[in-house]
C-alpha cells in the first residue's frame, strides 16, 4: 500500500491500512523509540510505546495534514512525544524504587533512624519534583542510571553543553533547596 492509500484507510476505519502501515513503519518506529528509551526502559517499554504510536495513529488520523508532513514524519513525531512521555515516566518510577532498595540493603535501623531516613528520602523526591521536567530528566539519567552525558544530551535534543550547563544549575537547585529543608546535600 502507498502511504495515501493507508491514510485514507486509517480515515475509513480499515483495519488493514493499520496492518499495512504496522509493516511498513513499525521497525522505523522501534529503532526511534528504543534510542529515546535508551537507558530508561527495556524492549517490553519500547514495544508498549511502539504499540501505543500505532494505536494514536489510528486515533489521531483526522488530524494529519499530507500538505504539512509526509505520513512518515508524522508517525516518528508521534513516536517521538509517546517515547518521551513513557521515559519521563518511567524516570520518576526510579526514585521509589531507588529508596526502596536502599531501605532494603541497609542493615536493621531502629524505629526514629528509619523514620528519619523516610523523612530524608521525600525530601529529595520533592526537591527532584520541584525541578523542570528536562533537568529532572537529566538528573535521573545521569546519576541514577549513570547514563552518560551525550547520550542524554542527543536523546533530549540538547547539545552536550546545554545538558552539561542543566545538570550543574541542577545540582545547585538541588543543594539549595535540601540546604533549606536540613539535608545533607553534596554538588
Amino acid at each position: 500500500m502507498t502511504d495515501e492509500e493507508i491514510v485514507t484507510g486509517l480515515r475509513r476505519r480499515e483495519p488493514a491500512a493499520l496492518n499495512a502501515l504496522i509493516d511498513q513503519y513499525a521497525a522505523l518506529v522501534y529503532a526511534l523509540v528504543d534510542r529515546v528509551l535508551a537507558g530508561a526502559g527495556g524492549p517490553p517499554d519500547v514495544e508498549e510505546c511502539v504499540s501505543d504510536t500505532m494505536h494514536a495513529a489510528w486515533e489521531r488520523i483526522g488530524q494529519f495534514d499530507p500538505g504539512r508532513a509526509p505520513l512518515k514524519t508524522w508517525l516518528l513525531i508521534l513516536a517521538k512525544y509517546k517515547a518521551l512521555d513513557r521515559r519521563r515516566a518511567l524516570l520518576q518510577d526510579v526514585a521509589p524504587v531507588v529508596a526502596a532498595v536502599d531501605a532494603g540493603a541497609a542493615p536493621a535501623l531502629s524505629p526514629e533512624a528509619e523514620l528519619v531516613g523516610k523523612e530524608e528520602r521525600a525530601e529529595v523526591q520533592a526537591a527532584l519534583g520541584a525541578l523542570a521536567p528536562v533537568d529532572r530528566t537529566l538528573v535521573y539519567g545521569r546519576y541514577f542510571l549513570g547514563e552518560r552525558v551525550d547520550a542524554l544530551a542527543e536523546a533530549l535534543g540538547l547539545t552536550r553543553q546545554a545538558a552539561d550547563n542543566r545538570l550543574w544549575r541542577a545540582r545547585r537547585q538541588l543543594a539549595e533547596y535540601l540546604s533549606g529543608k536540613g539535608v545533607a546535600a553534596h554538588d
